[in-house]
C-alpha cells in the first residue's frame, strides 16, 4: 500500500527541501519512493506543491485529486487550496501561519484566516502546529519546515522510522545547522505526540 502526501506552501519557505528530506528518509528504511514539485510562480512568492508517495513499488510521482493521506501545509491558505487532495478522513498538518495572497481579482477580498481554518477542519483530521513560535524559541525561523518534517513523522499513518528522518536530516543540512534542525524535528514531533 503508497502513503501519498501534498506538500504545499509558498516560494521560500523549505517545501522542496522537506520533501527532499521525507523521501530520503523513506529510502532509508527500504521504500520505493516517488517525488514531484510544482512551482508556478515560487520565485514570487507564489504557491509551490510537492507530492511524496511511498511505497513497497511506487509506479508514478503524480497524486490524484482526492487520493493524499496527508497534506503538510506551511500556511493556512496554500493549505486550504490544496484541500481537493486529501482523502475522506485524510490528515493535515498546518502551520499557524497566515500570507494573504499577493494578487487579487479587483473588488475581492481575501479570505480571512479563520474562515479558511473552518474549512480545513470540516475535511479533515487537523493537527495545527505554531511552526513559527517554535522557530522563534529556537532562535532561527528558517526551521519551521523542519518543525513541521516532525508534526508529520510523529502521524501514526507515517511508517518512516524517527532514526531515519534523523539521518535524513544531518545528510541534507549544513553541518553546522544540524543540531538546531534535529532539535526543531523533535519539537515539531513533541506538538503531535502531546495534543
Amino acid at each position: 500500500m503508497n502513503l501519498d502526501v501534498v506538500f504545499s506552501g509558498v516560494g521560500g519557505q523549505g517545501v522542496v527541501v522537506l520533501s527532499d528530506i521525507y523521501c530520503e528518509a523513506a529510502m532509508l528504511d527500504g521504500f520505493d519512493v516517488a517525488k514531484a514539485e510544482i512551482h508556478g510562480m515560487a520565485q514570487r512568492g507564489g504557491s509551490i506543491v510537492a507530492y511524496a508517495r511511498i511505497g513497497a513499488k511506487v509506479e508514478s510521482p503524480l497524486i490524484e485529486t482526492g487520493k493524499a493521506d496527508a497534506i503538510v501545509g506551511f500556511e493556512i491558505l496554500e493549505t486550504a487550496r490544496a484541500l481537493p487532495m486529501l482523502k475522506q478522513h485524510g490528515t493535515v498538518i498546518v502551520n499557524k501561519k497566515y500570507i494573504p495572497p499577493n494578487c487579487m481579482v479587483a473588488g475581492a477580498k481575501p479570505k480571512k484566516a479563520e474562515d479558511l481554518m473552518a474549512l480545513v477542519r470540516a475535511k479533515a483530521l487537523v493537527h495545527e502546529v505554531d511552526g513559527i513560535g517554535i522557530a522563534q524559541k529556537l532562535g532561527n525561523l528558517l526551521v519551521v519546515n523542519t518543525i513541521l518534517l516532525g508534526a508529520l513523522s510523529a502521524l501514526p499513518e507515517i511508517p518512516v522510522k524517527t532514526v531515519s528522518f534523523e539521518q535524513a536530516i544531518a545528510g541534507k543540512i549544513k553541518e553546522k545547522y544540524v543540531n538546531l534542525n534535529l532539535k526543531a524535528f523533535q519539537l515539531g514531533r513533541e506538538s503531535v505526540l502531546m495534543s
